[in-house]
């Protein structure tokens, strides 16, 4: 039996649900991967941590990943990008971390130019109209609401 070198925790969030409760729990996700991390036996600061997001009408599923041994080298070795969908999530959900990590988590080892590219392609594919990275964080939508219960 070979042994594991990732593992991966999802969450499905209500869509309508608050920034600060989503990031809380992305928080409570975090401290959880590195809690069974260390109960099987890995370092957690020898893993690559990958967040993706995919939406449907209602819901975001948030899953993340740690990635050690052989399954981290191949993700930051650049040899096995993601493309079309999977790269849309990875890129959304990592976007915050700039474009660096992002390029790298998202599999483009070092080669930013290759990434942003792919990134075009992906969203065209899609029919998004992102032309940057930061057009992609832009596109996540915002959390509004009133200043106060009497502004409702």
């Amino acid at each position: 039996m070979s042994k594991s070198t990732q593992a991966h925790l999802s969450v499905t969030l209500n869509k309508n649900l608050s920034l600060a409760h989503k990031e809380q729990t992305r928080k409570q996700k975090e401290y959880y991967m590195g809690a069974k991390l260390i109960e099987i036996g890995i370092n957690p600061q020898q893993a690559v941590y990958r967040w993706s997001l995919k939406t449907n009408a209602t819901e975001e599923i948030w899953t993340y990943s740690a990635y050690w041994g052989e399954s981290k080298e191949q993700l930051l070795s650049g040899h096995l990008p993601l493309t079309g969908s999977e790269l849309i999530d990875c890129a959304r959900a990592n976007a915050s971390q700039g474009l660096a990590v992002t390029t790298q988590l998202c599999g483009y080892d070092g080669d930013t130019v290759a990434f942003e590219a792919a990134l075009q392609a992906a969203a065209q594919e899609m029919g998004l109209a992102i032309a940057s990275l930061p057009d992609l964080i832009q596109s996540k939508g915002l959390d509004v609401a009133p200043d106060t219960l009497s502004s409702l």
